[in-house]
């Protein structure tokens, strides 16, 4: 597989993808370089921290020097860029002056032969205002652009192939151009912001068409968002699903003498002091900086700016790491009131699909840093859990109200910001996760007499959980969630009626399975479609007998969406460690 997720947080993935350069992180900026005009070397752009260049092989294609130096030495020693480079067909000139000099069969063909390490087809860019009928043949060109490639595919082996869905404003064009793309097996796939919206700082039509393509296209898949230039916006839509971004504007910005920070952009001119330490901050003062010639202050405003967009994405990437995305999301959207907006229309409108693909459980709490934490679609699916489920016993004060007292240390209930937790009863601790993790009915074996524990030495904190002289399960530190041991399992399973927290097995991968193996997508029969990423579960064959406790990292709904990639690493499982066991 050319991308592997390493972590996630809302629908944001922390990922790798491969390419025939060196493998990128994700998520990740390309900046955009005119090989007709530098405001920065693609050196220099490396220097900066850039992983990967985008540049247009339309404008490569049409000079006649450029050209013959792609074709001799590649596009990487054309630009003298040892990293991995994407290329634009030329799309963003059709769209600007509305047709171009060449055929989608001849800039796939040369894109090919410079040896672009992600490529693109020629689609048919839209604006936020096109008309219906206007998105319709554009979306029906671009599907039948992206056949012609698909005809082309088995000669054109290297490149990472980009389809892109089209339709604009109009969701039903965009959920068709992007199930037809779907089916030709593009490696990545991408969605343009809709220009003059976004220019604008309007990006509610953007999310909708984000939320529309990422809902078809495959999920284990990559996904480009072609031309979003606000730094302060790329945590939004990190956690929407976009892997890679690409944006000209660090360049765009120098020739107009705006300064870039991550939450606004600044004219020079209105700047005292510059509040930055990167190199370009460091060596002038804003007065310095104001006065130098033209070309130069250009050159160190791109860099400035570049810095600014590069580091921006670093912490869009630890936020994902630390599972602290949503906070940054709502830090910057309070900055920029476009954002901020957005940030409510998202929150507000789409909880369904957000809840789909958020993590039941993190390593990070919940920061009440504003209104639109309790918004989180982790802290209301908590919030609806609670009130759907009976809980015997106490009730505890908390940022969400009166909450069942065992839930004290349990995220994300326990884990926002709050006074000291009360001392919490033992078996209502155990009552209450159960119930919270698994199901109403998980803790129905539960009788106070046969429960024994092990604290923490060093924290006080309930650590082992035994029934009958069995251990039934451990609370993680990080997040005071169960892990229940095989016993536990079979407990809990008891009270808690299928599907619920199951994964079905297919019979021909049970014995893998059961002897330790990694739950693939492949293996799964069913699964209960209200499995999350992150999540304690149960790994079953079709009699509903116990093979393993699975730890997930997909929802129910990514599966179809992944094919042969890994669904749940297996915790505990009935039968003996077998490495090699063919899967």
């Amino acid at each position: 597989m050319t991308f592997k997720m390493r972590a996630r947080d809302a629908a944001g993935r922390l990922g790798e993808l491969k390419t025939q350069h060196g493998t990128i992180q994700t998520p990740a900026l390309f900046p955009v370089v005119n090989p007709s005009k530098l405001t920065l070397t693609p050196s220099e752009i490396r220097e900066l921290g850039a992983q990967c260049i985008m540049t247009n092989a339309y404008l490569i294609y049409k000079s006649s020097r450029l050209r013959e130096q792609a074709l001799e030495h590649g596009v990487h020693g054309a630009l003298g860029f040892d990293g991995p480079i994407a290329t634009d067909s030329g799309s963003y000139q059709l769209y600007r002056y509305g047709e171009v000099a060449v055929e989608n069969t001849e800039i796939i063909e040369f894109q090919w032969r410079i040896g672009s390490d992600i490529a693109t087809i020629l689609d048919v860019p839209m604006s936020g205002d096109i008309a219906r009928e206007d998105a319709k043949s554009g979306a029906e060109a671009t599907v039948n652009r992206a056949r012609e490639w698909s005809s082309a595919r088995d000669r054109l082996e290297g490149p990472l192939w980009v389809g892109t869905a089209q339709g604009g404003p109009h969701l039903d064009i965009v959920s068709w151009c992007a199930s037809e793309l779907s089916k030709l097996g593009f490696q990545m796939y991408a969605c343009g912001t809709l220009k003059k919206a976004t220019e604008q700082y309007e990006y509610k039509p953007t999310i909708d068409y984000v939320i529309t393509a990422r809902s078809i296209f495959p999920w284990c898949s990559p996904m480009h968002l072609w031309g979003l230039g606000h730094p302060g916006a790329f945590a939004l839509f990190a956690a929407l699903g976009c892997d890679t971004f690409d944006s000209a504007s660090y360049a765009i910005y120098a020739r107009g003498s705006r300064y870039m920070l991550p939450e606004r952009v600044l004219r020079l001119e209105d700047l005292t002091e510059l509040p930055c330490s990167c190199s370009v901050c460091s060596k002038y003062t804003a007065r310095e900086l104001a006065e130098e010639e033209k070309p130069v202050r250009e050159k160190l405003l791109a860099k400035h700016n570049l810095h600014v967009m590069l580091a921006e994405m670093r912490r869009v990437r630890e936020a994902i790491r630390g599972g602290y995305l949503w906070e940054l999301v709502i830090q910057r959207a309070r900055g920029h009131s476009g954002l901020y907006q957005a940030l409510r229309y998202l929150l507000e409108s789409k909880y369904s699909w957000l809840e789909e693909h958020e993590p039941f459980s993190k390593r990070s709490g919940v920061r009440l840093i504003s209104e639109e934490a309790y918004l989180r679609p982790d802290v209301r699916r908590a919030a609806e859990i609670i009130k759907s489920r009976s809980f015997k016993g106490s009730l505890a004060e908390s940022p969400l109200g009166k909450v069942p007292a065992g839930l004290a240390y349990t995220f994300p209930v326990g884990h926002m910001d709050s006074d000291e937790p009360p001392q919490v009863d033992p078996y209502e601790q155990v009552s209450h996760t159960l119930v919270f993790q698994f199901g109403e009915g998980a803790d129905s074996f539960l009788e106070r007499e046969k429960l024994s524990y092990r604290f923490s030495k060093k924290t006080g904190m309930l650590r082992d959980v035994y029934y009958d002289g069995k251990r039934i399960g451990a609370f993680r530190y990080y997040d005071g969630h169960f892990i229940p041991s095989l016993e536990g399992a079979r407990l809990i399973m008891r009270g808690v009626e299928p599907p619920s927290c199951r994964v079905v097995i297919k019979d021909e991968f049970e014995e893998a399975v059961a002897s330790g193996t990694t739950v693939f997508t492949h293996f799964i029969e069913d699964c209960d479609p209200k499995i999350r990423p992150y999540q304690e579960a149960f790994a079953v064959n079709r009699g509903d007998e116990l093979l393993a406790v699975v730890h997930t990292l997909l929802s129910a709904s990514e599966v179809g969406g992944c094919e042969r990639a890994a669904f749940a690493r297996n915790r505990f499982h009935i039968k003996p460690f077998k490495p090699k066991l063919a899967v």
